[in-house]
């Protein structure tokens, strides 16, 4: 009934009628509609609903205060992952250590993880949004060409909030949009935690500072794919506010662990399928191929460190050990 009125006529009654209908749910069973509509491939995912075909100030306030309330009444100790595209997913602007275009190696499979939580027993499953400066458009064509290439890359199960063009135009406007973004994804599930996965080349790092004070004891963490060679200095004062800084999604995942946010199954699936991933790029010379296989190698090494149990073939960079 949500997604035909929000394709039918429009309106003040169109939007009433939404309102009451979520107002009609409350507790878990609302989380569960909130997820049921978020699950849509298109541009009508909740987002769409409450910030798209209701446009009513009074309106909307009616809806996000009655979430707000409701999330009060279910305790839910889960996140929602939010995570950038641009040399987070892909490498494609200002990463010159893998080819333009690659979907980095074990990314994957940590989105899975983090989606499966620390017990790999989820409350709900489909918890992926990506927020990016990368400007909307009235027909949702932008986005849904974006959800496209999240697709064909194996991201099957995803949000997608854009920006605007004046985002594009420096990192602080970029990292305010995405701070709006991510506040208003927020007010549609504030019953969950919130984990960002962005970089350090395009205003990341300073969205994860302002989430970190926005957001204190709702941010699980940010992890920061580095792309600009941050000094281990600098990274550890971000560290020190929860925004850690890593090479590789192994090392990502080896954190992610430590802080209670994936499984140990899952860190042994990011180590392997990271390794997987490294046989499958098309790389640019082999200097980049020797550089990557070692930044792995060296996080598989730590993780085995930092894992009791874990142990780590050093000619594959796979986990051996077995997964508890």
């Amino acid at each position: 009934m949500i997604y035909g009125l929000q394709r039918g006529w429009s309106g003040r009654a169109r939007e009433e009628a939404i309102r009451d209908l979520l107002l009609a749910w409350a507790g878990v069973e609302l989380t569960h509609l909130k997820n049921q509509i978020n699950s849509r491939t298109d541009v009508y995912d909740l987002e769409g609903v409450v910030f798209g075909a209701v446009d009513d100030g009074d309106v909307r306030r009616q809806i996000l205060d009655h979430l707000a309330a409701e999330a009060d009444t279910f305790a839910c100790d889960e996140a929602k992952i939010i995570s950038d595209i641009d040399d987070t997913a892909f490498c494609r602007l200002h990463d010159t250590r893998y080819p333009k275009g690659t979907l980095y190696p074990g990314l994957l499979a940590l989105y899975d993880a983090l989606d499966h939580g620390p017990h790999d027993d989820p409350f709900s499953l489909g918890d992926l949004t990506f927020v990016t400066a990368r400007p909307g458009d009235v027909l949702g064509l932008i986005e849904t060409a974006t959800r496209s290439s999240l697709a064909k890359a194996g991201i099957a199960q995803s949000s997608v909030i854009t920006g605007t063009w004046l985002s594009l135009f420096t990192h602080d406007l970029m990292a305010g949009q995405k701070l709006v973004n991510i506040e208003h994804y927020h007010g549609l599930f504030p019953e969950y935690h919130l984990v960002f996965l962005g970089d350090s080349g395009q205003g990341d790092v300073i969205l994860s500072e302002k989430l970190a004070e926005r957001f204190p004891g709702t941010l699980r963490a940010a992890f920061i794919h580095d792309v600009v060679d941050t000094p281990d200095a600098r990274r550890a004062e971000y560290a020190a506010k929860g925004i850690f800084f890593h090479d590789t999604y192994v090392g990502c995942a080896t954190r992610a662990f430590e802080l209670g946010l994936i499984s140990r199954a899952g860190l042994d699936r990011v180590v392997s399928e990271s390794r997987t991933g490294l046989d499958g790029v098309r790389w640019s010379s082999p200097d980049q191929e020797s550089r990557m296989r070692s930044l792995v190698q060296r996080d598989a090494d730590a993780a085995a460190s930092a894992v009791p149990g874990i142990t780590v073939d050093a000619s594959t960079g796979t986990p051996t050990g077995s997964a508890s």
